[in-house]
């Protein structure tokens, strides 16, 4: 029984419908077809194979200049009736197509043949597509199915995998897990260092997409590339197309993914009794180490916390225990897609939903842990209106809510690890709330936080529109076109929150009847209305206009040209004054190349923008740029070597691009601010007899900030040169490109300008250089070995800016000057070890404790050190540590990385598949002491700190020369303060390299799948961030200082998943 499908796409008040039949002989036909038409009664069968006798199964076999056709069977064999004269074609993916005239047979055969020019030999480059062998920029192409990991984001997937790309990921917080990226590294310190991201063309969040809708994902990285969007693509540019139409039978995909999650690394707490142990031998260090010594905690009082005898008096609360172990994510796509010549259709919905890492357990029925759910729709429409004339409609939107405690997740992650394990349980024995006697920041029970605080809801919801239409003008002369191009995109977001308190009780002890002693010190209250938080929205408008020309003379001159004019403007619903107003960004854009041959290219681009940052005058930036390539391997004298050296080509650009950012905070910095709150005036008025006089007449106006009429452009010159080599026969391509770039003119607040000039507000000016230069290279290799197939692929990425000029004072001591340095590099001290007994005059007193006295020439910054305090390094010799002694020349580097690094293996063997893929980040360093608070043992006391179990590698007395700890010596004062300055001593090394990605699964053979009607089934098994190794040890390496691990960790993932496509 023929089983049916039809889909109706409604367009402009008309509907275009195709019908589908037996897979056999699966026909698609128009139902508006027209009544001229030749009458087709001939019935025309054949056999579509690939070179190797194979069968084409899914081939399009196509009446031409009709929609009428069929695909190949599980046999490669088709069925179509057709008439004598029609013109049979016949197309699949990868493939040549193949045209045959129907005559007097009844039998067409088919052999079709791989395609030199498949969609990896296309390169999406700004305002177009070019072939990949006549690019001269530097440009990398990632495949859309390399970042198909089961995340939200898909910044997080992007970390190893392009050549030139630096991304890391700060938290693993749901809806705020977006990992920050830069392309080439950052060549400024003052901002405006964020790539441009283009999705579709139109200036979008990479988080606005599903990665199942991307077709391919394109990164533009020097001058050549970029040069076409003028100050917009300074600091590179990401270019996202998404999936659209093709010409064949309606294909529905549907990929179904389920998670368990578990964090990476958990911050781990030291256990009451240890915390206590620790903190006696903290008080017998501050006695001097006697002999005998009473401990502030006895014997007896520790094993109570050790039995857990008595968890309300003696309780041993790991607050970590508030955090599950495991959550769990899902995710279902589902896509469509299909058309005819005519009619080209894309739609997709999307659906992720991921649980977060809180134990929620309220008294009320409400849920009060992190939850995120994410709903994403997006239909992609292309109508041929004429052979000549295109439109393309793009609908897409999303909408996402997300759920969360009463207190923010940062400030639950802080008191879970500051909150002492030794003071009050999670909750009194009687089931009554339990409160420390002080209740404030820093000491309250996270317990509490989580559970009687009640929650707050947000939602997100957005929808982006773009109309284009194509016209081609081959009548004015062959190969022009234009294009037209608008967008309007708008989102909306809203925050309510119900708040709430519960009964808390501090307890004192027990009575005689062993009953607790309670004081109420805080009154509960009931969940409260919802309350509305807080409301967002912004509008934005997208214009473009191209004229565009691409023509081929004698088979030998390849000449493009594009010219475009397009404007984008903001606005934001939650701004103020100033702020309200739309913010506009003009562009003019102009691109020639000229290839000849396939042998030498050339490309000269340049952008044109004006922003509302600059006064009339410095308003419009020029930026100019210009490619060269030379395809040696093209070259007569490169024959003999083409089996060895299949792909040749050396790359070199120059061009200059502009920054105009400097917040959305700051509108019209070039203008003056006049403030009218002045003091009075007093006009010295004095009054006669009997009279009265004036004198504070009105508040006077003052200039607060002086006008920058000659602020202008941020203008950063790039140099590129490149090579790309292909060798034998390809199953080796690799890429490698040498970068040097200089931004000059920062656009700053000066620091320095001395207060009697005037200025009450330091003024914007152009002023500072910075240089940013490195290598990034890309391989691929493939081989076939047998039914085996392998391939790897690797890159690297090294991206290292320098200060030249900074706004600062000269300084004496050299290494006290930023200037020669890289960009967030930290200035501190540099720590010598620790304090040995050797560096002190000990003296033992009667009670058998050690006095200590710095032996002569040794530095301290203060007397009172004893043996284990840090000892640090005398910069400038003048005997003392004072603040003249921290540098910014420690041999440590910035926490962002200046090396990111990528390489996998993949493997296929008769429908099996499996992968792995690593990816490490080098010449970081991260400061563990960031949270000194919950990170020092008793920075705050005995009875508002706590520790971890790392604590346990201090330096100790019965070992005093060891100094592979991580602790220095333990005190029981409030902040001393030598132990606790910016040192070398509390940084490590934030280099790591991690098991990024794990797959592996089952691809069904066609022949058996389209038995059961299903086009394509794949099951699959992947893992996510499996395995770390690195310095660091306490938490995600890649967390960076992450608030001394107080953060929201990153999550270990395992993903079975199954796609299938009808």
């Amino acid at each position: 029984m023929r089983k049916t499908i039809l889909l109706c796409v409604l367009l402009a008040g008309g509907s275009i419908c195709t019908a589908g039949v037996n897979p056999k002989n699966e026909v698609f036909s128009s139902v508006q077809q027209k009544q001229e038409n030749p009458v087709r009664n001939k019935q025309i069968q054949g056999t579509v194979l690939d070179e190797k006798n194979e069968p084409i199964i899914g081939a399009t076999v196509l009446i031409k200049k009709t929609v009428t056709g069929v695909l190949t069977d599980i046999n490669g064999k088709y069925h179509i009736q057709a008439a004598v004269g029609d013109v049979l074609e016949f197309s699949f993916v990868g493939y040549k197509s193949v045209e045959k005239t129907v005559k007097a047979e009844g039998t067409i055969n088919v052999v079709m043949t791989e395609s030199n020019i498949n969609l990896d030999d296309v390169v999406v480059i700004g305002y177009g597509q070019q072939k990949k062998e006549s690019v001269v920029a530097s440009v990398n192409t990632v495949k859309a199915a390399e970042l198909r990991m089961p995340t939200r984001s898909l910044t997080n997937m992007i970390a190893g995998q392009v050549a030139g790309v630096i991304a890391v990921q700060r938290s693993g917080e749901p809806g705020n897990d977006e990992a920050s990226f830069w392309i080439r590294g950052q060549s400024s310190y003052a901002g405006g260092t964020n790539p441009l991201v283009l999705v579709d063309g139109v200036p979008r969040s990479m988080s606005d997409i599903d990665v199942d809708e991307i077709e391919s994902f394109t990164v533009l990285k020097d001058a050549a590339a970029t040069a076409v969007y003028g100050s917009e693509g300074a600091n590179g540019v990401v270019l996202i197309t998404s999936k659209r139409g093709q010409v064949q039978k309606t294909q529905v995909n549907f990929n179904a993914q389920f998670s368990i999650a578990s964090p990476t690394r958990m911050i781990d707490l030291m256990p009451s009794y240890d915390y206590l142990d620790m903190y006696n031998e903290a008080a017998w260090n501050d006695a001097g180490n006697p002999g005998n010594f009473t401990a502030p905690y006895s014997a007896e009082e520790l094993a109570k916390y050790r039995s857990g005898e008595d968890p309300d008096l003696y309780p041993n609360s790991i607050w970590t225990d508030l955090l599950s172990k495991n959550t769990y994510n899902q995710r279902y796509t589902i896509n469509i897609r299909g058309g005819s010549d005519k009619v080209r259709y894309f739609a997709s919905g999307a659906y992720y939903s991921e649980e977060g890492i809180f134990k929620s357990n309220p008294i009320e029925d409400y849920d009060a842990n992190i939850g995120l759910k994410r709903y994403n729709i997006r239909s992609n429409v292309d109508v041929d209106l004429t052979s000549t004339t295109k439109m393309s409609l793009d609908l897409s939107g999303q909408y996402r809510t997300k759920n969360s405690p009463g207190y923010s997740t940062d400030n639950i992650f802080n008191h879970i690890v500051s909150v002492p394990t030794h003071r009050i349980p999670f909750q009194w024995s009687d089931g009554t709330a339990a409160i420390m006697q002080k209740n404030g920041w820093g000491t309250y029970n996270p317990y509490n936080m989580l559970n009687h605080s009640g929650y707050s809801k947000e939602w997100y919801a957005f929808l982006q529109t773009k109309l284009m239409l194509e016209q081609k003008l081959d009548f004015i002369t062959k190969g022009l076109s234009i294009k037209g191009m608008l967008s309007f995109d708008a989102d909306f977001s809203s925050s309510m929150s119900r708040s709430k308190n519960v009964d808390s009780y501090y307890v004192t002890g027990r009575d005689e009847n062993g009953e607790l002693i309670k004081t109420r010190l805080v009154e509960g209250s009931a969940l409260s209305d919802p309350a509305l938080s807080s409301t967002g929205g912004t509008k934005k408008i997208y214009i473009e206009a191209s004229l565009n020309y691409k023509r081929t003379f004698n088979n030998v001159h390849d000449v493009t040209g594009v010219l475009v004019y397009n404007q984008k403007e903001t606005q934001y619903a939650n701004s103020s004054g100033s702020g309200l107003l739309p913010y506009r960004k003009q562009n003019f854009v102009a691109r020639g190349t000229y290839g000849y041959d396939n042998r030498y290219m050339a490309e000269l681009s340049f952008g044109a923008t004006g922003s509302e940052n600059f006064m009339s005058g410095h308003r419009w930036g020029i930026f100019p740029a210009i490619g060269l390539a030379w395809y040696i391997s093209h070259e007569k004298f490169m024959k003999p070597l083409e089996r060895v050296i299949s792909t040749l080509k050396l790359r070199a650009s120059y061009g200059i691009t502009g920054n105009d950012e400097i917040g959305n905070s700051t509108r019209f910095p070039y203008r003056e601010v006049l403030n009218e709150g002045g003091g009075v005036y007093n006009l010295g008025l004095l009054p006669g007899v009997n009279g009265y006089a004036t004198n504070n007449y009105g508040y006077s106006i003052y200039e607060s900030t002086f006008a920058a009429p000659n602020l202008s452009w941020e203008k950063e010159k790039k140099t590129n040169v490149g090579i790309d080599m292909g060798l034998f026969d390809g199953r080796i391509v690799l890429s490698a490109d040498y970068f040097f770039n200089k931004r000059q003119d920062i656009l700053i607040n000066r620091k320095i300008v001395p207060q009697y000039n005037g200025f009450r507000v330091n003024p914007y000016q152009n002023f500072g250089i910075t240089h940013n230069k490195g290598v990034d290279a890309n391989i691929t290799l493939k081989q076939q070995l047998g039914d085996l197939t392998l391939s790897a692929r690797g890159n690297f990425t090294y991206a290292k800016n320098e200060i030249v000029e900074y706004d600062e004072t000269m300084q004496e001591l050299r290494y006290q000057m930023v200037t020669g340095q890289s960009i967030n590099v930290p200035f501190l001290f540099v720590d010598d070890g620790l304090y040995t007994p050797d560096d002190f005059n000990i003296t033992t007193n009667n009670d058998g404790s050690h006095s200590y006295a710095l032996k002569k020439g040794i530095p301290a910054y203060t007397q009172n050190v004893m043996p284990g305090d840090i000892k640090y390094k005398d910069l400038n010799g003048d005997g003392t540590i004072t603040a003249l002694d921290k540098t910014w020349y420690s041999g440590l580097y910035a926490e962002d990385p200046q090396i990111v690094y990528g390489f996998g293996l993949n493997a296929e063997y008769k429908g099996f598949f499996a992968g792995v893929f690593f990816q490490g980040n080098a010449h970081s360093s991260v400061n563990i002491s960031s949270n000194s608070g919950g990170f020092i043992p008793f920075y705050n006391g005995r009875d508002l700190s706590s520790a971890r179990v790392e604590a346990r590698s201090h330096w100790r007395a019965d070992d005093p020369y060891n100094q592979n700890v991580i602790y220095p010596r333990l005190r029981t004062e409030n902040n001393f303060e030598n132990n606790q300055l910016p040192s070398t001593w509390w940084y490590r090394s934030g280099d790591y390299l991690r098991l990024k990605n794990v797959e592996f699964g089952y691809q069904f053979d066609k022949r058996l799948t389209q038995r059961i009607k299903v086009q394509n089934l794949r099951i699959y098994v992947q893992g996510t961030n499996l395995a770390v190794w690195d310095d660091i040890k306490m938490w995600d390496p890649e967390l960076g200082s992450a608030n001394s691990g107080a953060t929201y960790p990153l999550n270990r993932t395992w993903t079975i998943g199954a796609e299938i496509t009808f």
